[in-house]
């Protein structure tokens, strides 16, 4: 099993984020490559080629079952999420899972619950969480140099629309699931989880998915965040904090690169760059390899009551838009139960109570969304691209 203090991961998946796990692995002390699994026998061995990895196998059920694995992260697609993890569990394994680590709420429970019951070890990858620079963010707002925070907006967007994993229902395709879990996770970050009300719209494709959205979120205390994620359209991945006394910019959303500070009258007072890294991904793994050399289930940066919650307002925010997956629709599965954060309306809403709060049109009636504007079918380096 554990060798002198490093980690034996096998990768499920081929893709572009095991690609990138296979290189962290390789620069960082705290794990070894162990194995790689791929449902193309082929496709594994030139992974594992590529990457230096011994062995390799043409099924994720074989790689699973390496008796040397301490850990299997999971980089397939989302959809597949569920069942990847409750299989790995069940050969008593450790996990590392991708983000979003399942396709609802219901399925996320389930998986925690049997790793709690098999006292293992079971992590989503939300990888901004346990990058160094968050910290200094916390520090600025601590400082107060900007006053009180009040406003947070963020964008995130990639030219990806035309990916099969992004356009396709089966697949749990979307912006929300790729791009808009990355910005909840931000705006969880940095103002937390007393939300009392969501509102979100979107322009959906042609098959009824989200192509890109605006999420609101309105918290107990005043606060709000403004989340834009697209599918179809390079963002510039800003997010800016306001405060009462000045603003804060933070660089790359996704992978923090810096922030600047500015005073009331728009003067930049400071700026802060992030330290070296290798992929950025090298802190939640050596995060993981100390929670599981501990004894551990979980990591502190991202314990899995926060997926949860983070799962639940994916679920409700897909309800206002009527995102439903078919998977969903044959395993009874469908977020349609999940509640509105409930809150005492005022005089004013009341006497507004005629007008909906989220007007979402009938995917069929947007058809100004079909991506009519040609996309770029590369790979994009900032989206995962799984197997």
């Amino acid at each position: 099993m554990f060798g002198i203090g490093k980690l034996n991961v096998v990768i499920l998946g081929t893709g572009y984020m095991a690609g990138l796990m296979a290189e962290t692995i390789r620069g960082t002390g705290a794990a070894r490559i162990c194995a790689v699994g791929s449902r193309n026998y082929e496709r594994a061995r030139e992974f594992a080629k590529e990457y230096g990895f011994k062995k390799y196998y043409g099924s994720y059920e074989e790689a699973a079952d390496d008796p040397e694995a301490d850990l299997v992260y999971i980089a397939t697609p989302h959809t597949v999420h569920y069942e990847n993890v409750k299989m790995a569990l069940e050969k008593g394994k450790n996990v590392l899972c991708e983000k979003p680590f399942a396709l609802n709420a219901a399925q996320a429970e389930e998986l925690f619950a049997l790793a709690r019951e098999k006292k293992l070890f079971c992590q989503e990858a939300m990888w901004i969480r346990f990058l160094p620079f968050y910290e200094q963010i916390l520090n600025v707002l601590r400082k107060g140099t900007i006053g009180e925070p009040v406003m947070l907006t963020a964008n995130l967007g990639y030219n990806v629309g035309r990916m099969s994993r992004m356009v396709e229902p089966e697949l749990g395709g979307g912006a929300l699931l790729d791009t808009g879990v990355c910005l909840l996770n931000l705006s969880s970050m940095i103002f937390g989880d007393d939300i009392i009300r969501i509102n979100s719209h979107c322009t959906y494709t042609d098959r009824g998915l989200d192509a890109q959205e605006t999420v609101t979120l309105r918290y107990r205390d005043g606060k709000m965040a403004e989340l834009t994620s697209s599918m179809t359209g390079i963002s510039d991945r800003r997010a800016v904090i306001c405060g009462t006394e000045g603003y804060i910019v933070i660089d790359n959303v996704s992978n923090f690169e810096g922030l600047d500070v500015y005073d009331s009258s728009y003067n930049r007072v400071v700026t802060y760059k992030r330290q070296k890294q290798k992929t950025g991904y090298e802190y939640e793994l050596e995060a993981c390899a100390r929670a599981i050399h501990k004894g551990d289930l979980e990591c502190s940066q991202m314990p899995q009551s926060q997926t949860m919650s983070i799962m639940h307002m994916l679920d409700y925010i897909r309800k206002q838009l009527g995102i439903v997956f078919p998977q969903e629709l044959a395993g009874g599965e469908s977020p349609a139960g999940e509640e509105a954060p409930a809150e005492a309306p005022s005089v004013a809403e009341e006497a507004a109570a005629a007008a909906p709060l989220n007007e979402t049109p009938d995917p069929a009636e947007e058809t100004a969304a079909k991506a009519d504007a040609p996309v770029n079918e590369a790979e994009d380096a900032a989206a995962e691209v799984s197997e």
